[in-house]
């Protein structure tokens, strides 16, 4: 008997472009994050406020690298220097002026309670701290956690399915979602405001990219989802309309400056994308495409109803700062929901074992907590010991510790593993014994019949068919 291996997906010539894109915007993107990061700052967190559009001013909200500074949350920025930066916050980056420079001291027009007042305000670095202090908050934390999710997931569907026009379509919306996120790890402000190759880059990653390659991205995905919709396979030119839409959108959002194209064209390819999952799942016959399609408006309709949250408190209607905080973060779930349900269906509504993941997940986080308390009780009660005979604390004792836990953590998986397929996983628990006892039979069994019944016995206990029978061939006579 021949076996056949089944050989691992290879990449054509379009994939590879789809990976080295999709690579090339997260390389991008961490790049210009590093690069801001350098760049002088007053060291607050900003947000985009004004009495209109036109007049959209920097507030700032929070000291993030905690530096000796005059302003307060609420400051409203007009002018460095004698350069004004009222409109900036929307409309375009500002001449730096010639004391904007880390470790010198700018004279900054702010509006305080209705009231213009000028202040001395040092100029200071990005530090390691103050970005932490960013990721602090849930909002941001939640969002790069859950996009980071969304690409990894994105890329181990892409790579065991290449060949699907879904799979890269998933690919290009994660990494440009991931792309966004990983922007907001620094914030705007003037930093960004005073120099041009910084701001290009933020609006590019952190405005622009929405309508150019997320909708896009979005609604190729529903095109190819679970299966290229006919017409595209009747007339496969058609399969680069959305490429042809997101070169549309760059043109109009960046060489004509019509941002308000960007909008629309986002809204309307979302709407454009449920319009056609909609249809999929009308059209789908099979039982495969059909619970394909289960996963993916499941996945989308929670995803969008986790974003729709965020309206909440964007409109006042949640007053309560712990709530406001938490549902603001809705859209942060939102998107990695629809990015994980659509992994999940584009390889056959099974990532791969999800019943695996789970009962790894439940035997190492347990085995993992388990020895967390040995040890750290064993590292305390050895101290205490050695403490009260020898008058102090030995180094010992975390080396006999790291021992121990060493020794214990086959035999202890082991013991827990057991436990968990007995409890949670007990048909496959049955099954993985009954051919383990199969396997000690038909190694000490020499009586054909012995193993005749063994075999059945094994069948019958792991398959339990209502029916079961064993034909054997006769050896040819010479």
């Amino acid at each position: 008997m021949s076996v056949r291996l089944k050989s691992r997906p290879s990449l054509d010539r379009s994939a590879w472009i789809v990976l080295v894109f999709a690579s090339l915007l997260i390389a991008v993107g961490i790049g210009q994050v590093i690069y801001r990061f350098t760049l002088p700052t007053d060291g607050w967190a900003v947000i985009g406020t004004g009495p209109n559009s036109d007049e959209a001013n920097w507030s700032y909200w929070r000291n993030l690298v905690g530096a000796s500074s005059p302003l307060q949350p609420g400051d409203e920025v007009l002018a460095v220097d004698g350069v004004s930066v009222q409109g900036t916050a929307s409309f375009g980056a500002a001449p730096a002026p010639p004391g904007w420079a880390a470790g010198r001291t700018v004279e900054m027009t702010i509006l305080r309670d209705g009231r213009s007042i000028t202040l001395a305000v040092p100029v200071v670095h990005w530090t390691l701290a103050a970005l932490f202090r960013e990721l602090a908050y849930p909002a941001t934390s939640f969002s790069l956690v859950g996009a980071a999710v969304l690409s990894i997931v994105a890329f181990i569907t892409f790579f065991k399915r290449p060949e699907l026009p879904s799979a890269r379509a998933l690919l290009i919306l994660a990494a440009t979602y991931f792309s966004i996120t990983l922007t907001g790890i620094v914030p705007d402000g003037l930093s960004t405001q005073f120099n041009a190759l910084a701001f290009t880059l933020v609006g590019f990653y952190g405005y622009a990219f929405f309508g150019i390659l997320l909708a896009p991205s979005l609604f190729a995905f529903t095109l190819h989802f679970p299966q290229t919709k006919p017409i595209l396979r009747r007339y496969s030119w058609l399969g680069w309309g959305p490429t042809a839409l997101a070169i549309l959108i760059f043109v109009c959002v960046v060489v004509l400056d019509l941002s308000i194209v960007g909008w629309f064209a986002t809204l309307g390819l979302i709407v454009a994308s449920i319009a056609s999952l909609t249809h999929n799942g009308i059209t789908q016959r099979d039982a495969i495409s059909r619970a394909q399609m289960r996963w993916a408006v499941g996945g989308f309709v929670i995803g969008l109803g986790l974003a729709l949250l965020t309206f909440l408190p964007a409109f006042g209607l949640i007053d309560d700062p712990f709530w406001a905080e938490l549902l603001g973060a809705g859209i942060s779930f939102g998107f990695p929901v629809i990015g994980i349900t659509f992994a999940i269906a584009v390889l056959r509504y099974r990532l791969f074992d999800i019943d695996l993941i789970i009962r790894r997940t439940l035997v190492y986080s347990t085995v993992t907590a388990s020895l967390a308390v040995v040890y750290f009780g064993s590292v305390a009660l050895l101290q205490a010991a050695t403490g009260r005979l020898l008058g102090e604390r030995s180094p010992l004792v975390i080396v006999i510790s790291t021992l121990a836990i060493a020794a214990l953590f086959t035999p202890l998986r082991n013991r827990v593993q057991n436990f968990v397929d007995r409890r949670f996983y007990r048909q496959k628990y049955d099954t993985a014994q009954t051919l383990t006892r199969f396997a000690d039979t038909v190694r000490n069994e020499i009586d054909i019949n012995g193993v005749e019944e063994a075999l059945l016995r094994a069948v019958h206990d792991t398959v339990q068919p209502e029916a079961v029978g064993l034909w054997v061939r006769e050896a040819e006579k010479p």
